[in-house]
């Protein structure tokens, strides 16, 4: 058989081979229900689940010389098509795989690109109306349709399958698959029971990272896992929570408006009983925290998050035309799973932004008081890039509104305040002149500039920006500054949209500002004109 599946291009979660030597089997732990699934099914012995991120994204900007945006998102159809028909996945300590799927529906024929030869993206709506054609269909009396799902679903070539005669009381079929790699690949095909409905296929593959006997491990395989599946009793209720929901006091989870990147959030942990879902106003959160701290704070989360998206929206308004997407955060309990899952190189950080994701990823670190103001700083990286359609301000502005939300909190009326960054602030004060002198260099910075200096240079980097963005926010509208200077924002943000460069933008903005009397005033604000700043109000203005 030909190979059939594409790239998958899926960040997996890996996990380090604990055992240098090689093995001769994997280890199971007593059959388990699985409501969603419909099956009682043997547990990889010691096993992290291992849910599928977000589908990778690309975004396509129509033509628009306007201040307004419409954003497009696409994405790989094959993504979207294995995200649809994965029911789960597992890793244990040693590294060895556990995959599920559910064989519904054949990947579709989606248009090449001509020179690469790759599946052009494409949007959730053109993959959904794809995907629902009848011819797409799996005909579970065809075996060559299930043959062409299950060389795409492992995305490897396989070899015509061989029937086997195991645990025939519970599956009317069994078809092994082999191919090149060390692999094991099985169809089944539960049986009928009464007048319940047809059951679907089932594809199941395993993976170990060092093989002592491959015919062994086959053995033991259809033998400890195969064998031992079954359908579950009238009465079986207990087993895996479907998705279970972490209250948060006001909406149950079908409440909220229909939105695809819930519904992928929810199923993508649905069949897992160490993950779950957290829920509210603009956001869905993805866990495996099982410490009070994390969940005190998930619950933190979930009253202030909306609160503070409004807060990033009064500030500085979205420039799409569409709504504001749904935006999922993922939090690890533990660092070592959160750095396998951003990568190395961002492995040192606490928390991340992952554009490409569309996900906020962070670890439960620190108490409550401690990560608030790192979440609140992420998550408006995530606010403007969904208000900005993913159009990267500059450095400044971006790292310098995200230090400035940081630094916010709720006041007993549960009203969002700014208040200085006392540490900034301080820094600042004490590298003053030389903060100023470099203003215009922070304003024409790169990502690379601003992040790529000794520690001690970027953290002043980072202070500057906050009180550039501090100044701009609370300084200026207070009647500390020239009145033009209130235009600079919105001047920043009208170009951007008709730019799409955030160095250009930063250059129009700043077009008819006098630099250094901008800069002569910005340093007698810090040098003691703020206190009608602290007071200063700029959601209320």
């Amino acid at each position: 058989m030909n190979r059939i599946g594409r790239e998958i291009g899926i960040a997996c979660l890996a996990v380090a081979c604990l055992a240098a030597t090689a093995r001769a089997e994997m280890h199971f732990e007593k059959a388990e229900h699985f409501p969603n699934i419909g099956l009682v099914l043997p547990r990889l012995s010691r096993a992290k689940a291992d849910p599928l991120p977000m589908p990778e994204t690309h975004t396509f900007l129509p033509v628009n010389r306007t201040s307004t945006l419409l954003r497009e998102d696409r994405f790989s159809p094959y993504e979207l098509w294995y995200g649809r028909e994965c029911c789960a996945r597992w890793v244990d300590e040693y590294g060895d795989r556990l995959i599920l799927g559910r064989i519904t529906r054949r990947f579709p024929e989606f248009e090449e690109d001509e020179e690469s030869g790759e599946l052009e993206p494409v949007t959730r709506d053109t993959f959904q109306h794809k995907i629902e054609e009848t011819r797409y269909e799996i005909d579970r009396k065809k075996q060559e349709q299930v043959d062409e799902w299950v060389a795409t679903f492992v995305d490897a070539a396989v070899y015509s399958p061989v029937k086997l005669d195991i645990n025939g009381f519970v599956l009317e079929k069994v078809l092994c698959y082999s191919n090149d790699a060390a692999q094991l690949i099985y169809a089944f095909l539960p049986r009928r029971v009464g007048n319940s409905r047809t059951p679907d296929w089932f594809c199941v593959t395993a993976e170990m990272p060092a093989v002592a006997d491959y015919a062994a491990w086959k053995e033991s395989f259809e033998e400890e896992f195969i064998g031992k599946i079954r359908l579950p009793g009238r009465t079986e209720t207990d087993g895996v929570k479907s998705g279970e929901v972490f209250p948060d006091g006001k909406k149950k989870a079908e409440t909220y408006p229909y939105s695809p990147i819930r519904e992928e959030a929810r199923k993508s942990v649905e069949n897992y009983d160490d993950w779950w879902f957290a829920e509210t106003e603009g956001y869905v959160m993805l866990s495996d925290v099982y410490s009070e701290i994390g969940k005190s704070f998930l619950r933190e989360l979930q009253k202030q998050l909306p609160l503070f998206h409004h807060a990033y929206a009064s500030l500085l308004p979205p420039l799409v035309t569409q709504g504001m997407d749904v935006a999922v955060i993922r939090v690890f309990q533990t660092q070592e799973d959160y750095k396998r899952y951003v990568g190395e190189d961002r492995a040192w950080s606490a928390a991340v932004w992952m554009p490409m994701r569309r996900e906020l990823v962070l670890f439960q670190n620190a108490g409550i008081e401690v990560m608030l103001p790192t979440v609140q700083h992420e998550a408006f990286h995530q606010y403007i890039s969904y208000a900005y359609a993913m159009i990267q301000p500059a450095a400044w502005f971006n790292e310098g509104h995200a230090c400035f939300f940081e630094s916010g909190s709720l006041n007993g009326r549960g009203k969002v305040i700014f208040t200085e960054d006392l540490d900034k602030a301080y820094l600042l004060q004490d590298n003053l002149r030389a903060a100023v002198a470099k203003l215009p260099e922070l304003l024409a910075a790169s990502y690379q500039d601003f992040y790529s200096q000794w520690d001690g240079e970027r953290r002043l980097n980072y202070a500057l920006a906050w009180g550039l963005c501090y100044y701009l926010q609370k300084g200026v509208p207070s009647g500390v500054a020239p009145e033009g200077y209130k235009e600079i924002l919105p001047r920043y943000a009208e170009a951007l949209a008709r730019t799409r460069d955030g160095t250009k933008a930063t250059l129009e903005a700043f077009a008819e500002i006098d630099l250094p009397a901008f800069q002569q005033n910005f340093k007698e604000f810090w040098e003691g004109e703020r206190l009608r700043a602290a007071k200063y109000d700029p959601i209320e203005k």
